[in-house]
């Protein structure tokens, strides 16, 4: 065992120098979203940290230094926080930071005071009953337990602040594969994972010191390769780690000022414009740029949209191609083209993306429309 430890605390040393490294660089970056950046910077920078953990056991810095040890078991009660954080600002731009996310410091907190409380307690007087005077003699339990709490917590609070996102992309988006956090709930499954087999393991060890310092080494280099592939992965999608391209989410218009008598205009405008101008056939299409290209203010079109039609902007858009990609695979030359190529010329921007959303209006694949298209 003494070895695995030795040779993970040398390896978490590497990836704290990697994390640190990129924190630097997140924290100074200018473009983009600014505010997710900062908060990525602080978490790395919190990895780093508790990566270090490992080398400087074996340095018996602890020995040296014993206030270290506050700091060092206590870190790991900030990731939780942090990673929501980041994900809420990645996600939501326009919901902006409040004092009272400071609230999301209290675990942190709270450790600081119990490993502060265990260092400096003299020893020799009866021990303080109940919760508190258990947390004072093991603060490295409450650790855990706070993390337990802290990892479902989060997890919950994460897959709520994706959903909303998600609604919130179809209702502005035609095309939504450049902008999709699919990857993202992977990558959210994978560091629940982590934690819920570290957690098992150090169940199963008997919460013995030395094997949590193993398991500890181990979940950190995981859950540092976790971080890194989100933060790799966040880059290669500009509209979401640069900010958007576009104008900010839609909100909903309960003080709108859109009459019913607009509203039938706008709707008779809206119809005209699409079937004159064909404009789902951009595969770039967006309600801001609808609502420019009509002049209309996007809040007001995106209620006729929603209310008139009964659907978000994705499904009104992708249903005008979803119809043309029929008219094609339904005449005469139809078996002459590629399914790739009608796809395209529809407005999709991918045969993946147009074989999903086909089924999904459609009920079946464009191939069995295609053998068949009077079929029901």
């Amino acid at each position: 065992m003494d070895f695995w430890i030795k040779f993970l605390s040398y390896f978490n040393l590497a990836g704290a120098i990697h994390a640190l490294l990129q924190s630097i660089l997140l924290f100074f970056i200018r473009r983009g979203n600014r505010r997710a950046n900062k908060i990525m910077a602080f978490f790395l920078l919190a990895l780093a940290v508790g990566m270090a953990n490992g080398i400087v056991s074996l340095l018996g810095l602890y020995d040296i230094w014993p206030v270290l040890s506050i700091l060092m078991a206590s870190v790991i009660l900030t990731y939780g926080p942090l990673f929501y954080l980041y994900i809420r600002a990645m996600t939501a731009r326009d919901r902006p930071g409040t004092p009272i996310e400071i609230l999301h410091g209290l675990p942190f907190l709270l450790a600081v005071l119990a490993y502060t409380a265990y260092l400096t307690g003299s020893g020799d007087g009866p021990p303080s009953p109940g919760v508190i005077g258990w947390a004072v003699r093991s603060p490295w339990l409450v650790v855990l337990v706070l993390s337990i709490l802290q990892t479902i917590a989060y997890v919950i609070s994460i897959i709520r602040l994706l959903r909303e996102y998600s609604e919130r992309v179809r209702s502005a988006y035609s095309t939504i594969d450049r902008v999709n956090l699919g990857w993202l709930r992977r990558r959210l499954a994978v560091y629940a994972a982590i934690w819920a087999a570290g957690l098992a393991m150090m169940a199963v060890g008997g919460l013995e010191s030395r094997a949590i310092g193993l398991i500890g080494q181990i979940v950190l280099f995981l859950v540092a390769l976790n971080t890194f592939a989100t933060g790799y992965r966040a880059m290669l999608q500009p509209e979401i780690f640069f900010g958007p391209v576009e104008a900010r989410p839609v909100r909903r218009y309960e003080k709108s000022s859109l009459t019913p008598e607009n509203a039938a205009l706008h709707k008779t405008r809206l119809l005209e414009y699409m079937e004159r101008e064909k404009a789902f056939l951009d595969p770039e299409i967006t309600l801001p740029k609808l609502a420019q290209a009509l002049a209309i203010p996007i809040a007001h079109l995106s209620r006729i949209v929603n209310e008139l039609f009964g659907r978000n902007f994705f499904e009104f858009v992708n249903q005008y191609r979803v119809d043309e990609a029929k008219r094609r695979l339904a005449g005469p030359d139809a078996s002459q083209d590629k399914l790739i190529t009608v796809a395209l010329d529809c407005g999709f921007n991918s045969l993946a993306t147009f074989n999903r959303v086909f089924k999904e209006m459609a009920g079946r694949t464009p191939s069995d429309f295609r053998k068949n298209p009077a079929a029901p």
